[in-house]
């Protein structure tokens, strides 16, 4: 995946999109990375954020991975709250597992940390939100047709508020192999933040633990 999303960025360039924002807010459901796991991917970071600081850096208490945005399911001017206790359900019949981050790799918006080993489980997480969950026509976004056919899962770590430096690309390939971390995930939360999962513009609406 590393050469490819390279070239794709280097073919398509750098594309803005909404989640830089000020006024961004969507509901989903996210794995936080245990703080030695993101502390070392902060440091691996260090000399890309020294060259190159306009682009955004996601806080250590901010890393995390998606695992399904929920606003596809969101109907426009009704309370969430049947939907966040449906998702809450879904979400606490999948037992615990495990996670690792290994390297880092780029799309045209971001840099981000590759997940291994556990493709199957948020697959599975992300199979029973959908079916637990109705579809709204009136939704403020769609599901993404590229997360329906791809596991996907990562963890952001950088989002590119720019056209992105050749130099910055050449700068990552040492850093693809390092190991940030196994983890086991044992709770997903659910909330309404921004594009950065930023404490100030974050609400936590429910903590789901996984069966052990």
């Amino acid at each position: 995946m590393g050469a490819a999303s390279r070239a794709r960025l280097r073919l398509i360039g750098w594309r803005p999109n909404d989640r830089m924002d000020p006024d961004f807010r969507a509901l989903t459901t996210v794995i936080r990375l245990p703080v030695p796991v993101a502390e070392r991917i902060e440091a691996s970071l260090d000399r890309i954020r020294a060259r190159w600081p306009a682009h955004v850096f996601y806080p250590v208490a901010s890393m995390h991975v998606t695992v399904l945005n929920l606003d596809p399911y969101v109907a426009t001017g009704r309370d969430t709250g049947d939907l966040v206790e449906a998702a809450a359900d879904a979400l606490a019949r999948h037992r615990r597992f495990r996670l690792t981050l290994r390297g880092l790799n780029v799309s045209p918006w971001t840099v981000f940390a590759e997940a291994h080993g556990a493709d199957q489980q948020v697959s599975a997480l992300r199979a029973s939100l959908r079916r637990a969950l109705t579809e709204q026509a009136n939704a403020p976004r769609r599901d993404s047709p590229l997360r329906r056919a791809l596991p996907l899962v990562l963890a952001n770590v950088v989002r590119f508020t720019q056209p992105v430096d050749p130099r910055l690309l050449r700068a990552l390939p040492p850093r693809r192999a390092p190991t940030f971390g196994p983890f086991e995930v044992r709770e997903i939360e659910i909330v309404r933040t921004d594009g950065l999962l930023s404490a100030e513009h974050t609400d936590l609406l429910s903590t789901v633990s996984l069966r052990v």
